[in-house]
């Protein structure tokens, strides 16, 4: 596969979160080049080994019975090409659903959203299309393919354009940079203190976070800068 510097990516999956009974299995795959014009986007399906959840059904409404001649979702990553960028909407869900390949640098829409806009009471891909398009019948007609892999991939590339508006960041180390830095939370998203600041959280509610068996690397970073945990 030819080497890129960037693509965009989706995927859509059998469960909406990671557990040792149901880890993620990939069952739509997209990407497309964020910078060369002579590679062709990509899609394409693939069979789990078990069928995907009731709820990860309501959100892409792809059904198992169509899957039954795709490839096995263990092929999926061989289908993503070398890039030193990938850029998602909480990229870093598709990353691990994808295996958590090394040596790869995620630039995450959702992050840098959450950053620019905190004002906005959703950051979802579609709340930020709305956000940054507008209110209008062609957003809504447009996001009627919403949760298919390869349109929420054009999304991404829409939702770029005015978030290298709002941070004057052309250059993708430039924006990688600030997204690792958005990832860093300022206020909760969870938990008892949700829709507070990171500095309301107690001690013993970030140490105890701290033990739980994959906390955020990035929340935890936030509860570093707070003085939370060690």
């Amino acid at each position: 596969m030819t080497y890129l510097d960037a693509i965009i990516l989706d995927t859509e999956t059998t469960t909406n979160k990671d557990t040792p009974e149901r880890p993620l299995e990939v069952i739509e795959l997209a990407w497309l080049p964020l910078t060369s014009a002579e590679t062709p986007a990509f899609h394409r399906r693939y069979k789990p080994t078990m069928p995907p959840t009731f709820g990860a059904t309501a959100v892409h409404h792809i059904l198992y019975s169509e899957l039954e001649e795709c490839l096995p979702s263990e092929f999926a990553i061989r289908d993503v090409p070398p890039a030193e960028y990938w850029i998602g909407h909480n990229i870093d869900f598709d990353w691990r659903a994808l295996g958590s390949p090394p040596n790869v640098k995620r630039i995450c829409t959702l992050a840098l959203s959450r950053r620019l806009w905190p004002e906005c009471d959703s950051h979802t891909l579609s709340a930020m299309m709305y956000f940054t398009a507008g209110c209008t019948p062609q957003t809504r007609e447009r996001l009627r393919s919403a949760h298919a892999a390869t349109d929420d991939c054009e999304f991404v590339l829409a939702l770029l354009q005015p978030i290298m508006a709002a941070t004057k960041c052309r250059e993708l180390d430039g924006l990688y940079e600030l997204s690792e830095e958005a990832r860093i939370p300022r206020t909760m998203t969870f938990g008892k203190f949700a829709g507070q600041p990171v500095s309301a959280v107690d001690r013993g509610y970030a140490s105890w976070y701290a033990r739980q068996p994959d906390p955020d690397p990035f929340v935890l970073m936030a509860f570093r800068r707070e003085g939370l945990i060690r």
